[in-house]
């Protein structure tokens, strides 16, 4: 059976927030956990997630995932942007923790992006 690697998208308040990641540090300090329980991302609205996440970052996103160039130039091609447009969202989602940028040098420097998730799933508290 493949293992699906998953990344929690989460909607709650500062505090929820917090007291999550304060109770699963604890743990680690214990010795109970050795990480983090999983990969996640909070916002604190759904209009922040809207910002954050533009369809043109989530086409970057999956053309990453499945193309899996070698390059951010080679990114923008497969995508039909600009290399400087692509490269701004690039580091803007490895802020996030989105994406993986690994510095390779060949003939020169390039940067190969990376997404280590299979799917992303979206968690609202009430």
């Amino acid at each position: 059976m493949i293992k699906t690697k998953e990344l929690k998208l989460y909607i709650e308040d500062t505090a929820d927030f917090k007291k999550k990641i304060k109770a699963e540090l604890q743990d680690i300090d214990k010795g109970k956990a050795k990480k983090l329980r999983e990969d996640s991302v909070s916002f604190q609205s759904l209009d922040q997630l809207r910002k954050f996440l533009t369809p043109k970052r989530l086409e970057l996103l999956r053309t990453v995932r499945h193309k899996k160039p070698s390059s951010i130039y080679e990114l923008a091609k497969l995508v039909s942007r600009t290399p400087e447009n692509v490269n701004t969202d690039i580091k803007f989602l490895k802020k996030l923790g989105f994406v993986e940028v690994t510095k390779v040098k060949e003939l020169r420097k390039k940067s190969v992006p990376e997404v280590s998730y299979d799917k992303m799933t979206l968690e609202i508290s009430m």
